[in-house]
């Protein structure tokens, strides 16, 4: 089967222009799409979501991601299942600690214990499970049956075990070296077999930093904030260590931290571009091939069929647009990269 290939797509447009995004999107062949929850940086993830499956008959579409605690587990059960109705099987619940929703209003994100909950939660109530919520039981009445694949995107070790204990997947930001690869896939493998789950039925999908010009050069400048960002969070070194990076004895400039809401969603970029000035031109070019697809057209579907030897079953493209559609990678894998994987255009 061949590697199946999801692009973000932030919700940054009226709905309407989203939706005529992600056909787009269908029509160019990918498999799906993953749209943000930041409820103060993009439109509702739920609406969004809902009104592309209306408008869509193959792709899948994802919320890349939400949180448990901007939106209280019981109201994501319900809106799982309720955008669930509008394409069955289409549908796939994304779930991460919320960086993004929660920083912009002042509450923290979502502790290790409080993912596992909320996704243990949220199955039981969309299974049609009595739950308690301290004191009070209560069930979902439009629960039963199907439920929405809820998946949990990881960085660290210790959310990766919670994922391969609750969840039905996993959304990983390891980068795509084939040691951290293998070594994020035994850690949720650890976590499903302590919970006594196999873990060859939970899929595993990569995150792919992805930035597509003609010039390699200068893809990996435009990458280069986002390449900063993986020496700031201490989740990361692990990463880079087992793809054969250390890069401890550089100094990030503290005015990275002070970029609003944070760097990879910075709202201005020529401020973080200039911020990561610091990073040399040899480990930027490390950092890129190890992050995901940087690059010419031509690198990137070499690339991907590298990948695709290599066992990946999935990618995830997060590409450095936040506020604006990625039509520049729509285009480039339309035109050029899924023909030279052998992948044709979906009828209109």
């Amino acid at each position: 089967m061949a590697i199946k290939i999801d692009l973000r797509v932030p919700p940054c447009k009226p709905v309407p222009e989203i939706t005529a995004f992600v056909k787009e999107c269908e029509d160019a062949g990918f498999d799906g799409v993953g749209m943000l929850d930041s409820q103060m940086l993009e439109r509702d993830v739920f609406v969004s979501m809902a009104h592309a499956l209306m408008n869509t008959s193959r792709i899948n579409v994802a919320s890349a991601v939400t949180n448990p605690v901007t939106r209280h587990p019981s109201v994501l059960a319900s809106a799982a299942q309720t955008v669930s109705e509008v394409a069955p099987g289409r549908a796939q619940i994304w779930i991460g600690r919320g960086y993004s929703s929660a920083n912009v209003v002042g509450i923290p994100p979502a502790t290790v214990r409080q993912m596992r909950d909320a996704v243990s939660m949220m199955k039981e109530l969309m299974a049609g499970n009595q739950v308690d919520f301290g004191g009070v039981s209560s069930r979902m009445r439009h629960g039963g049956g199907g439920a929405t694949p809820v998946y949990i995107a990881a960085t660290g070790p210790r959310v990766m075990k919670v994922a391969g204990e609750v969840a039905d997947g996993a959304v990983l930001m390891t980068g795509i070296h084939p040691q951290a690869v293998a070594e994020a896939r035994e850690l949720i493998a650890d976590g499903a077999r302590s919970a006594g789950r196999n873990p060859d039925e939970l899929e595993t999908i990569f995150t792919c930093t992805t930035i597509i010009r003609d010039d390699l050069k200068e893809a990996r400048e435009i990458a280069r904030p986002l390449a900063v960002q993986r020496l700031m969070e201490k989740t990361y070194v692990r990463w880079l260590k087992a793809a054969g990076m250390d890069f401890s004895d550089l100094e990030v400039p503290r005015g990275l931290w002070d970029l609003y809401p944070d760097v990879p969603h910075a709202e201005d970029w020529e401020k973080a571009k200039e911020l990561c000035a610091f990073l040399p031109d040899d480990a930027l070019a490390q950092l890129c091939d190890t992050m995901g697809l940087i690059g010419s057209p031509e690198y990137v579907a070499e690339r991907i069929q590298a990948a695709e030897k290599a066992g990946l079953e999935h990618i995830y493209l997060m590409t450095d647009q936040t506020y604006e559609f990625a039509t520049g990678e729509l285009a480039a894998f339309r035109n050029k990269i899924f023909p030279a994987l052998g992948r044709a255009m979906q009828p209109a």
